[in-house]
């Protein structure tokens, strides 16, 4: 009886989980959608999601025989990372000051949100997808 309560509250706990990173992706997808400025060739948001989507699957399966924790952080990061690095990128192409670039991107194409939806949604998907393993078994 215990035991299949454990497991309805892990079910349920990975269902919530997938419902809030499926949310914040497409809140992140949403958000560089709509900020987007077709007519000056912006789209950092798109950009951004893109990137940080390519981290993750470049560092998923390197990780995944760790321990649910450890590949938790290092996902996270990789998606952190992966969003901002094309920011990062076309400041240094266009010669422009780094943070002059992201604080432009924060405020003209809402990297703000994307850039906090993006990681906190896949590392809610990676929680779902990756099951939980007391210690010992």
């Amino acid at each position: 009886m215990i035991r299949d309560l454990a497991v309805t509250r892990r079910a349920t706990g990975r269902r919530l989980s997938v419902v809030a990173g499926a949310g914040a992706l497409l809140l992140a997808g949403f958000v560089a959608y709509s900020e987007s400025i077709p007519a000056l060739g912006v789209y950092d948001g798109a950009w951004m999601l893109l990137w940080g989507t390519v981290a993750v699957a470049m560092v998923a399966p390197l990780v995944w025989r760790w321990s649910r924790q450890r590949s938790l952080a290092v996902v996270a990061a990789a998606a952190l990372a992966g969003c901002w690095m094309p920011i990062v990128i076309s400041a240094l192409r266009y010669h422009i000051p780094i943070l002059a670039r992201l604080k432009g991107a924060w405020v003209l194409a809402g990297a703000g949100i994307v850039g906090l939806a993006t990681p906190l949604g896949v590392a809610c998907l990676w929680l779902a997808v990756r099951e939980h393993r007391p210690p010992g078994e």
